[in-house]
C-alpha cells in the first residue's frame, strides 16, 4: 500500500501504487453512495452541498466512516467543515425565514398590482431585492477526495495538502 510518506513544501507526499489508491477511490465512493443515496459521485464531490448530507446526516456518515477504517481524525474541527443541526434549524433561522417569506409575498403582490399601471415601475419593484448582512461563517465542506487522502493515510487531511506519487 503506502510505502511512503513525506513532508515536502507543507504538503504530505505519499507514495502509493495506482491500483491501490484505485481500491482506496472505490471504495470511498461506493462508502459515500450508500450514505447519501447519490450515483454521481467524484473526487471534488462535497459531503453537504453535492451529497445532501447535512447536519446529524454528515456527523454519523463521518462517525462510520471513521470507524470502519480505523481513522484518527483528532486533529478535525467539525465546526470549520459543517454547520451543526441547531445552526442550520436554529429558532433564529426559523423567524429570518418567516419574515422574509412574507416580505416576498408582499413584494410579489404589489409587483402585479403596479404592473397593472406601470411597466416600468413594476420591473423596478420586480428586480428588488432584500439585502441582508448574513452573519454566516464560511465552512470548508469536505470533499470525497479530503476522504480518500485521510483514509489512505490513516489519519485526517484534506486533499489539498497531500500529494500522491505513484511507485
Amino acid at each position: 500500500m503506502i510505502s511512503d510518506v513525506k513532508q515536502h513544501n507543507m504538503k504530505t507526499i505519499i507514495k502509493i501504487r495506482f491500483k491501490d489508491l484505485k481500491q482506496n477511490y472505490l471504495e470511498v465512493q461506493q462508502f459515500l453512495e450508500e450514505k447519501s443515496g447519490e450515483k454521481k459521485i467524484c473526487n471534488k464531490s462535497k459531503v453537504a452541498n453535492d451529497l445532501s448530507l447535512w447536519g446529524d446526516d454528515n456527523y454519523d456518515m463521518l462517525e462510520d466512516f471513521i470507524t470502519k477504517y480505523n481513522l484518527d481524525f483528532s486533529g478535525f474541527n467539525y465546526g470549520e467543515h459543517f454547520e451543526s443541526e441547531g445552526e442550520m434549524f436554529g429558532p433564529l433561522n426559523f423567524l429570518f425565514g418567516f419574515v422574509f417569506t412574507i416580505l416576498y409575498i408582499l413584494k410579489y403582490v404589489l409587483f402585479l398590482t403596479v404592473a397593472l399601471f406601470s411597466k416600468k415601475h413594476s420591473k423596478e419593484i420586480n428586480d428588488f431585492k432584500f439585502h441582508i448582512e448574513e452573519n454566516k461563517i464560511e465552512k470548508k465542506d469536505l470533499t470525497m477526495g479530503d476522504l480518500i487522502a485521510s483514509k489512505v493515510q490513516g489519519k485526517f487531511n484534506l486533499r489539498e495538502n497531500v500529494k500522491f506519487v505513484f511507485n
